[in-house]
């Protein structure tokens, strides 16, 4: 047994393909979230998760009482938890890419802070610094490795926040992303919107860059499973960016290949510039032979619908990547991403559930909306 949970040998991964393969079993399963969206109530809902796998997280809140906000800042406090945990049968190697999966949490707060202080109206309370400082509370086991806490907590302007980035380079093109002023109110909606989504792309192209070449680096079946699980997305962010950034910043073709990652899975550089150059309606005929070919063929008349189940099929995408992992059957690092990734988008669906019941939403329709299938 010893040996088995030795971090760094092939013990340690049995040790953490086996808590991966356990911990995926207590995922909540589709005739949970047709129940779910029966209730009436965030109380309600809190009740049901606080008797799943989600009950440690609830110790100390009044579940009657408890508000959306709360509720969705433990769901996102469960998720960093989880892969917290794993750390336990991580050797060198393993912890590294432990770190580069969680700096996705620092992504986050950095964008959060970022936009709360541009002033758009995407910035989320529930990570604002007292509720950052919660978080970090609640989860011991966790640092931050892409900024400084405590720079970032009290930074007053938007230079200040970008200079709790510890990377240099990545800071410098942070930096050229600001506006020429601090006084972000004087530009336009459409520009500070703008300057929110290129430094939110310029984070995440330097997380996922990253995370990539050190998955493209991994041996054997795990260096492939691996691939297959960073690289759909990588794929698929490419192509949604240069969608998003074509469709609502009306970007030039140019322009919007500048933002895409230095990473490339499927899709080479060739397809990507087809990409930008086509009109965004016409994406579905670029991925045409593609494994991604289904993504943007969406025939709905209503606009934010539209968007919506572009994004849902996106996740389903890398819903059926990480499920594929499992079914492999393979030892590694792998089973550890696929799991995460299933949490994670487990944590959006609740999302959707609990919002729908907040705000009374369509039932039915809140099912179509969801990364799972429940069945048409």
């Amino acid at each position: 047994m010893m040996s088995v949970a030795t971090p760094g040998n092939g013990g340690g991964r049995v040790a953490q393909s086996a808590k991966a393969r356990m911990r995926r079993a207590s995922l909540l399963k589709n005739e949970d979230f047709r129940l779910l969206l029966e209730l009436t109530s965030v109380s309600e809902v809190a009740a049901y998760l606080s008797k799943s796998s989600y009950a440690p997280f609830f110790k100390g809140f009044d579940l009657e009482s408890i508000r959306r906000a709360d509720l969705e800042f433990l769901l996102g406090v469960s998720i960093l938890a989880e892969s917290v945990a794993f750390r336990h049968y991580a050797g060198q190697r393993d912890k590294k890419l432990l770190d580069l999966w969680q700096e996705y949490f620092d992504v986050m707060l950095f964008k959060n802070h970022f936009r709360r202080k541009l002033g758009t109206p995407e910035w989320d309370p529930r990570l604002a610094a007292d509720r950052g400082d919660d978080m970090l509370d609640m989860v011991a086991g966790y640092h931050l490795t892409l900024v400084d806490k405590d720079k970032l907590f009290s930074a007053d302007s938007l230079t200040d926040i970008v200079m709790s980035v510890k990377n240099a380079e990545l800071r410098a093109a942070l930096l050229e992303a600001l506006p020429g002023s601090e006084n972000a109110s004087a530009a336009r909606a459409s520009e500070i919107q703008k300057i929110g989504f290129n430094v939110g792309m310029e984070l995440e192209r330097h997380h996922l860059d990253n995370l990539y070449s050190h998955a493209a680096g991994l041996g054997g079946a795990e260096g492939r499973w691996m691939r297959i699980l960073v690289g759909t997305k990588v794929d698929l962010i490419n192509i949604y960016w240069i969608y998003r950034v074509r469709r609502f910043f009306n970007m030039s073709p140019e322009e919007a290949l500048t933002l895409i990652l230095k990473a490339r899975y499927r899709l080479d550089f060739n397809l990507l510039t087809k990409a930008a150059f086509a009109e965004p309606d016409g994406m579905k005929n670029v991925l045409a032979g593609t494994p991604y070919a289904g993504v943007f063929d969406v025939d709905n008349g209503n606009a934010s619908l539209r968007e919506l189940e572009i994004e849902r099929r996106i996740y389903s995408f890398i819903f059926t990547a990480a499920e594929r992992v499992f079914l492999s059957g393979s030892l590694g690092f792998q089973n550890v991403a696929a799991y995460l990734t299933l949490k994670l988008l487990e944590v959006k669906d609740l999302i959707v559930v609990i919002e729908t019941i907040r705000y009374g939403f369509d039932r039915s329709k809140a099912g179509l909306l969801l990364i799972r299938s429940l069945g048409r």
